[in-house]
C-alpha cells in the first residue's frame, strides 16, 4: 500500500521498517525549479497541440506561495499554465493566480447554498463570489460541473447555474462531468472509508438533457473535459 506523506511525520521510518516492501510513500519533494524544468521537457508537445502545464489537486492554492512562484516561472518561460481550483481561497490570493494564469477552470458544484454545506461542509458565498470577481477581472474561465444524480443535477439547480453563468462575459467555456467513485478506494485505504458518501452518476439521458439546456442558453458546452 502506499503512504500519505501528509499523514505521518514525513520521515518514511514505517516504509523503511516493512520487510517486504509492500510500503511506499506516495508522492516527492520537489522544487518549482525542477517542475519548471521537467514542464521544458515537453515543450516541443505543447508548442505543436496549444496545450501546456495544469496546477490541479486538491487544491493548488492551499499552497499559495508554491503555486505563484510555479505560474510565474512558467510564464517568464513562456509555458501556458491553467490553473484548476475550487475558488474556496481568498480572493487577494485568487487575483495573483488569475493575473499569472493563461485560463481558470473553476469548479461550481451547486447554486444552491444549504445543498453546498450539506455537501462540500461548507457554504459558497466565497466561491460564487470569486467568480465574479475573475469576471472582473477579464480573466478567461472554463467552468467545470460535477454532476451527481439526485444531488446538483436537478432542473432547478441547471437552471439557477445557466442564469448565474449568463451574467459573465469571461466564462468560455462549461464541462458537464459524470459523477465517478474514484476516491472511495483512497477513502479505504486510509480508514476512512465511512467519510466517504457514495453517489451514482446521472443516466446518459440526463446528462445529453443538461448538455443540452446549458448550448440552448447559448453556452460552449461538453460532457467530460
Amino acid at each position: 500500500m502506499t503512504v500519505d506523506r501528509s499523514l505521518c511525520d514525513r520521515c518514511g521510518a514505517c516504509v523503511d521498517a516493512c520487510a517486504y516492501g509492500a510500503l511506499e510513500i506516495a508522492g516527492r519533494q520537489t522544487t518549482v525549479a525542477d517542475l519548471v524544468a521537467e514542464a521544458e521537457r515537453d515543450r516541443v508537445f505543447f508548442e505543436s497541440s496549444g496545450g501546456g502545464v495544469t496546477l490541479s489537486g486538491g487544491e493548488p492554492l492551499a499552497q499559495p506561495e508554491f503555486s505563484l512562484a510555479l505560474l510565474e516561472a512558467l510564464k517568464v518561460r513562456g509555458l501556458a499554465a491553467a490553473l484548476d481550483t475550487s475558488g474556496a481561497v481568498e480572493g487577494d490570493i485568487l487575483d495573483r493566480a488569475a493575473d499569472l494564469a493563461d485560463l481558470i477552470l473553476y469548479d461550481l458544484k451547486t447554486m444552491d447554498e444549504a445543498v453546498h454545506r450539506r455537501f462540500v461542509k461548507t457554504g459558497n458565498a466565497r466561491i460564487l463570489e470569486n467568480l465574479r470577481r475573475l469576471n472582473r477581472r477579464g480573466r478567461a474561465v472554463r467552468v467545470r460541473i460535477p454532476l451527481a444524480a439526485g444531488v446538483n443535477d436537478g432542473e432547478e439547480n441547471i437552471d439557477a447555474s445557466i442564469r448565474f453563468l449568463k451574467t459573465l462575459a469571461s466564462v468560455r467555456r462549461v464541462d458537464l462531468l459524470k459523477y465517478h467513485r474514484g476516491g472511495e478506494e483512497k477513502y479505504r485505504n486510509l480508514g476512512r472509508a465511512a467519510d466517504f458518501e457514495i453517489f451514482e452518476p446521472p443516466s446518459d439521458g440526463r446528462m445529453e438533457d443538461i448538455r443540452r439546456a446549458f448550448a440552448e442558453a447559448g453556452f460552449n458546452v461538453s460532457i467530460g473535459g
